[in-house]
């Protein structure tokens, strides 16, 4: 739905481009009009490991994380990424084994955490290790480019590893982290990046939060909204 414009002196072009600029629905419009043609459902799940090995990998994926849930012990997660580790070495390019070992590594950090702390409230390797994890799943993806056209499965991945990364960016900004040596606002645009990204793979969430935490849309928000309090200030 388009913002609801006050009556002011704006043209209709004007209204047109504000309307375009912070309507969640039309600023991604960029990202929105590649899904259909980024994800080809003809192509293998992986370009280099076959698609029936990728169904038997994740089998064992679902199986191994099914045994893990929000009530297990830091034994229990660290077991399964013991498990996890092992996989990765024998298939290092299987994409699903990064997602599942950075959600598995984030469930022990916040097992570990009390209700006053965040994720970055643990000790920097460990946080760092989350990204890595994260990016290691969106390499392992094997895109030649950032417009190569990706199977299911691919976009799969990595609308979930970007979304994770970008909530990551996300949380860091809203708790003033200055993580990685980025300011707040580095990390909110950061967050929108990847945001956007995973929109473009098909996360519809995502779209509307990449338009929430670009720092340009924001500014730009708070200029117009300063301008249209003042027009409306001087017509009483």
């Amino acid at each position: 739905m388009a913002i609801d414009i006050p009556d002011t002196s704006l043209s209709t072009n004007d209204i047109r481009i504000l309307n375009a600029l912070f309507d969640p629905e039309t600023l991604p419009s960029a990202a929105r009009s590649k899904d259909a043609s980024e994800i080809d459902s003809s192509l293998p799940a992986h370009p280099t490991i076959s698609s029936s090995q990728v169904s038997k990998l994740e089998a064992q994926q679902n199986d191994l994380v099914r045994r893990v849930n929000s009530a297990s012990s830091v034994v229990e997660i660290e077991d399964a990424l013991k498990q996890e580790d092992a996989i990765a070495k024998v298939w290092p390019e299987y994409p699903s084994v990064y997602i599942n070992l950075a959600m598995l590594h984030r469930m022990k950090l916040e097992t570990l955490l009390t209700e006053s702390q965040t994720v970055f409230s643990a000790p920097e390797i460990e946080v760092q290790g989350l990204f890595d994890d994260l990016s290691q799943a969106i390499k392992s993806c094997g895109l030649a480019s950032s417009t190569s056209q990706v199977s299911p499965y691919q976009a799969r991945i990595l609308r979930t590893a970007f979304s994770h990364r970008a909530y990551l960016y996300l949380k860091a900004s809203e708790t003033g982290v200055e993580w990685d040596g980025k300011s707040k606002s580095e990390l909110e645009e950061l967050a929108s990046t990847d945001f956007a990204a995973a929109a473009r793979y098909g996360d519809e969430v995502a779209r509307e939060m990449s338009v929430r935490t670009n720092p340009y849309a924001k500014m730009c928000g708070a200029i117009v909204k300063n301008a249209l309090r003042e027009e409306r200030a001087l017509k009483r």
